[in-house]
């Protein structure tokens, strides 16, 4: 009987803990049905961030084709801006290059027409002065032969004077 005895108050413990383990086991089942709900929750929850970051994502790729399309739009203007300036400037350019081309023309006809006519020049001084060095060659080869003459004459005149 002792030993009976003694397994009463285990019986008695495990009396007293079933209350404790149901409602344990209730505690349990109702997390288990909140972590459920949880867990459902979350995934609705990424479907409905990732539908959100979805819809933003197109619209941000909308704002970005628009923005792309106005900047090529705005490149375009400022080519064909820049075209224009350009040409603008080139034509001018041009014009700015014709008139000095012509003035340079100018300034080298008036540079041959000063060198024709100091070559003219020269070449007359030249030709006066062939025609002097010759003039003074004959008159120096007269004078020589009238001294030698002279000389001859009073060489020769001087032997029949005696």
């Amino acid at each position: 009987m002792h030993a009976l005895r003694e397994e009463s108050p285990v019986e008695d413990d495990f009396m007293r803990l079933e209350p404790r383990i149901a409602r344990i086991e209730g505690e349990v089942t109702q997390l288990n049905s909140r972590a459920g709900r949880v867990e459902l929750d979350l995934r609705e929850m990424r479907t409905s961030m990732d539908q959100k970051l979805d819809k933003l994502d197109a619209k941000v790729d909308t704002l970005f084709e628009k923005l792309d399309a106005k900047m090529d739009a705005l490149f375009g203007k400022l080519d064909a801006k820049m075209d224009t300036l350009f040409g603008k400037l080139d034509t001018k350019v041009d014009v700015l290059f014709g008139k000095l081309d012509a003035k340079m023309d100018g300034v080298d006809a008036k540079l041959d027409a000063k060198i024709d006519g100091v070559d003219a020049k020269l070449e007359r001084k030249l030709d006066a002065m062939s025609t002097r060095r010759f003039t003074l060659l004959v008159t120096l080869i007269s004078a020589a032969a009238t001294l030698a003459a002279a000389a001859l004459a009073v060489v020769y005149g001087a032997a029949h004077l005696h």
